[in-house]
């Protein structure tokens, strides 16, 4: 098979890649130079190793996503990947060790395309700063329906960061903790205004020197799912789904 001359970035998560998707897109065309294939793995609520609901929508799991199908098929290129969001395990109960289970899985399936994988440290500052009340806030916004408590998602989100710091140790891979000031209110989501400085820092760990400085392009297409269901119907569609002008793609498992 010959190898693609358009570097390949894949970003897993849950909402903060959503949210930030082009803002992440714009910092990885600067580092690797426009245009790039974006294949994500994202949405709010996403789990990494079971499926999940939000509101009326329901997305797989990212382990169980066409995304690595997708990846089988495409010619070889340079892929480089950010590793984020992991954490929405622990708030659905799963624990740190099955959560760190699932996020091996995946890195195990990156690595057998040579991908160049940043994986993104917990948000432990931003959550250790909030209090009782705020914390029963914000499990209410985000977490309606689970029940856990502030003194045992801290734990478990300790032990998990500490679990993840070690993966990234024996495998060689570089982990970048999160910036408090990144942070508003909300504890897990990176502020609007700060997620360009974010995403640039993550895919800056890439290798390579900074190619060039980009501007917004324009997006043509839906940014939508291969596979999703809303309200009991699938209505995913084919990916790519949107490119920029510059012919960047975007395809979202």
């Amino acid at each position: 098979m010959e190898r693609s001359q358009t570097p390949r970035v894949v970003l897993l998560g849950a909402s903060n890649v959503a949210l930030g998707l082009l803002d992440a897109t714009d910092a990885a065309r600067a580092k690797l130079a426009a245009p790039v294939e974006v294949l994500a793995a994202c949405g709010h609520g996403r789990s990494y190793g079971s499926s999940a609901k939000f509101l009326t929508r329901t997305l797989c799991s990212i382990d169980g996503c066409g995304l690595w199908a997708a990846l089988e098929r495409l010619p070889r290129a340079r892929t480089c990947a950010v590793v984020t969001d992991y954490g929405n395990d622990i708030a659905f109960g799963f624990g740190p060790e099955r959560s760190a289970g699932w996020l091996e899985r995946v890195l195990d399936r990156l690595a057998a395309h040579g991908a160049e994988v940043v994986l993104t440290g917990l948000p432990l500052a931003a959550l250790e700063r909030i209090g009782p009340i705020q914390f029963r806030f914000w499990k209410s916004v985000f977490f309606p329906t689970r029940r856990f408590t502030r003194e045992r998602v801290l734990a478990e989100v300790r032990e998990l960061d500490a679990r993840v710091g070690e993966i990234a140790r024996r495998r060689g891979l570089a982990k970048l903790d999160p910036r408090l000031a990144w942070y508003g209110l909300d504890p897990i989501h990176i502020a609007r205004g700060q997620r360009p400085q974010a995403w640039g820092a993550y895919v800056g760990a890439w290798s390579g020197a900074q190619a060039r400085a980009v501007s917004r392009a324009a997006l043509r297409g839906r940014l939508w799912h291969e596979r999703v269901r809303v309200l009991g119907m699938e209505v995913g569609r084919a990916q790519p789904c949107a490119t920029l002008s510059d012919g960047t793609t975007f395809s979202l498992y």
